[in-house]
This record gives structure tokens, sequence and C-alpha cells, in this order.
């Protein structure tokens, strides 16, 4: 199990809650008990607040349990969803909160009824392997959906290609000259372009771009494709700098998604390029 302050949080707040049931205490009761208020217990059971040792000592004496059992990462069979979601890369990585959900409600799904919450999580884990689906397949799954609920409009972008083209005083009727795109990014932020690179690497067949990072980026183009395919290229490396997308594949093949965000960043560079060479306002 990944141990982190969040996730001590929450198997604290686990195992308070338990505990407390298994005792038929309510927030009320334990907080007289204690001389902790409803809201403080409250907070520590949704995963949000990690108490100091003399509350833990209090809360231990209450529950009648040691201090080292309520503090262990350790948790009984009844509780073993939680190492699953914990240690899981698909749980780790889908982006709930895209949906509404946060990580305080998959922990009151567990507390509500671990048995079933625990065989509910191993069966989705267990399709996912049944079907060899990978983290990757989630999140561009995720991403189909962020899109559909947005209807595939994202009107801050094309306001921000907008904006753009006007900053520059580039043309907003296209086509879009690639030279004057190519000549920004050599120009603002020190690019190079090569075309023959990518050739001599059989393994990049997939790839028709791929950006080695450095002080002067070096953007190296499959040399066979269509002008228009190069210009999106480009434009795209723009989107990336001008709507400070960070997280972003360096590859136009997906070869390695780390994450949701990097997905979406590379969604919205595309968009962006989309928007720059095809002006809204002449469709």
């Amino acid at each position: 199990m990944d141990v982190n302050g969040e996730n001590l949080r929450f198997i604290m707040g686990f195992k308070l809650k338990q505990y407390r049931l298994e005792n038929g205490l309510s927030l009320k009761e334990l907080g007289e008990k204690t001389d902790l208020s409803i809201s403080y217990l409250s907070e520590i059971e949704k995963g949000k607040k990690y108490p100091k040792p003399e509350k833990i000592l209090q809360l231990a004496q209450a529950l009648g349990v040691s201090f080292d059992e309520l503090v262990s990462l350790q948790v009984n069979k009844d509780l073993d969803p939680l190492p699953v979601i914990f240690s899981s890369p698909v749980i780790k990585e889908f982006p709930f909160r895209m949906f509404g959900v946060s990580p305080q409600d998959l922990l009151a799904l567990i507390t509500g009824d671990p048995a079933k919450a625990g065989a509910f999580i191993r069966t989705l884990l267990e399709i996912g392997q049944d079907y060899d689906m990978r983290v990757e397949h989630l999140l561009l799954a995720a991403l189909r959906s962020y899109q559909q609920m947005n209807q595939n409009y994202f009107g801050d972008i094309e306001d921000a290609a907008e904006g753009f083209l006007r900053e520059m005083r580039w043309p907003p009727e296209p086509p879009l000259d690639s030279a004057l795109i190519a000549n920004f990014l050599q120009e603002k932020f020190h690019y190079r372009f090569d075309e023959e690179t990518l050739s001599g690497y059989p393994e990049l067949e997939d790839a028709r771009s791929v950006l080695v990072e450095g002080a002067a980026p070096r953007l190296l183009i499959r040399k066979d494709l269509q002008p228009e395919q190069k210009k999106f290229i480009l434009a795209r490396e723009i989107g990336y700098r001008h709507l400070n997308l960070k997280e972003r594949s360096l590859s136009s093949a997906w070869m390695n998604v780390a994450s949701f965000d990097q997905i979406v960043n590379d969604f919205k560079a595309s968009y962006f390029a989309g928007a720059l060479l095809m002006n809204r306002e002449l469709l």
C-alpha cells in the first residue's frame, strides 16, 4: 500500500468509523466520551483531518482499543477493500473528481458496507484484467466522457486561439501560413525543427512527431507528412505553450500515458491547434 498523508488520513477515518460502529456509538456519544466536537470527529472519519497523538489516545481509550491498533496501517479482513483502492493503479489514476466523486465519497461507500464494496471493486478490477484493460484505456474512456459532457465544445480554448491571432496580428482567414507558426516557435521558444531523424527509428514509426525537450526544444517531424499535417503539429506546440500546459505527451503517438491531466492537456493543445487553423466565425 502506498503511504502518504492523504492515505494515512483515510485509513484513520476508516478505522475510527468502524470501531465507533462496532461500539454502537453515534458521533455525539463518541464526542461526549472524548470531549471532542462532532464536527471534528466527522472530519476525521471523512479523511480530511488526522488527529494529534493525545487525541488519538483519547479516541483509543473511548473505543476500547490500543493506540497502536488505531494508528496501524493494518486493517482486518472486513476492511480489505482499502488496500485494494490504495494499491490499484486504475483506482489511483482514474479522474473521479471529474465525475463529481471525491475520495471521501469512495471512503463512505466502503465504510457503509465493506464486504459489498470490496466485492464490487474487485469485480471491476477483475473485469479489467480479463479484457487486458490497462490504465490508459480507462483514462481515454474518461476523456471521451469529458468531451461528451462538454458536447465537444470548449469556448474558452477557442477564445484563447482567437485572442492569440489578434495579439500576433495574424490574418484570421485560413489558410494560416506555416512559416508564421514556425517562425514564432523559433523566435519565442527557440525551437529547432528536424525532418530527418525520425525515419531512422523504426520503433517510432507510429509517431508523427517527437519533442526533445531542452533550452532549445528539438521537434522531430516525420518528413513524409502532408503540409497540413505538419502545420497542425506546429500549431499544437503553440497550444501547449500559450495555454501553459505543463504535463504533456512528448510524442504524437500515446506511447506512455502518465495521467489524466496529460491526456486532457494533449486534447486541449490539439483543440487549440484546430481553432487556430480554422476560424470559427467562418464555419
